[in-house]
């Protein structure tokens, strides 16, 4: 099996880590499975976005590659890539595939999303389906805005998104862990998840049919599923 990487550019000023410091990115797949129900999270996540046979699929911010790897696994008919910022965790992600030679390769991009000129001009217009799993609470307004331009470049016309990401707490007691998040990621970026306006900035960006449902509750708030799709 083949194993596929491409370096776009380096990481871009102000880079965060996933899990905020570079130290910590060795234990991120046992944070993520231990306080999210990590592969609970993969299982609806997959489900949702329901790949098919012959389809192209991305995964935005796909980390370590275990969203990526789950859905080449599901569906091993369809085409995979990854986009991520951080060369460390692409590393990672591509030695998992080594590992697990039943699965089809997946192409893992160091991309910038938030940047519309690093974006691969062969990946325009080109994937069925773009999903994005806790990614967007990282990012800032602006950074949300611009990423969902960049997923609109991406997707084929009547293409769909599938957003998995924090939401407003399923009730008062998930509404009040999700302060740890916000501590910890910060207050700015994580209000349009705790506010629930993740739907409207989809309707501004033009998307059509948006769809938005609480996905999975765990220690640390309710994580949402919201989908879309590109107008033709």
């Amino acid at each position: 099996m083949s194993k596929t990487a491409e370096q776009e550019k380096g990481e871009p000023e102000g880079f965060v880590p996933a899990l905020r410091y570079k130290w910590a990115t060795g234990v991120y797949d046992l944070v993520i499975e231990y306080f999210t129900r990590g592969s609970v999270l993969r299982r609806l996540s997959v489900d949702a976005i329901a790949p098919e046979p012959g389809e192209a699929i991305l995964d935005l911010g796909c980390g370590t590659g275990e969203l990526s790897l789950a859905i080449a696994q599901t569906e091993p008919r369809s085409s995979v890539t990854g986009y991520d910022i951080d060369p460390e965790v692409l590393e990672i992600a591509l030695n998992k595939m080594g590992l697990q030679s039943e699965v089809s390769a997946v192409t893992f991009r160091d991309v910038n999303v938030t940047d519309a000129a690093s974006l691969p001009q062969q990946d325009i217009g080109r994937f069925d389906c773009v999903t994005s799993s806790l990614v967007f609470h990282h990012l800032t307004h602006d950074q949300k805005q611009r990423a969902l331009k960049s997923v609109q470049a991406l997707l084929r016309p009547g293409g769909r998104f599938v957003l998995i990401d924090w939401g407003p707490g399923a009730n008062v007691f998930l509404r009040a862990a999700f302060w740890l998040v916000r501590l910890l990621d910060g207050l700015a970026v994580t209000r349009d998840n705790a506010k629930g306006n993740l739907p409207d900035m989809l309707e501004e960006t033009s998307f059509s049919q948006i769809y938005a449902k609480p996905l999975l509750n765990t220690m640390f708030g309710t994580i949402w599923q919201y989908s879309a799709n590109r107008c033709n």
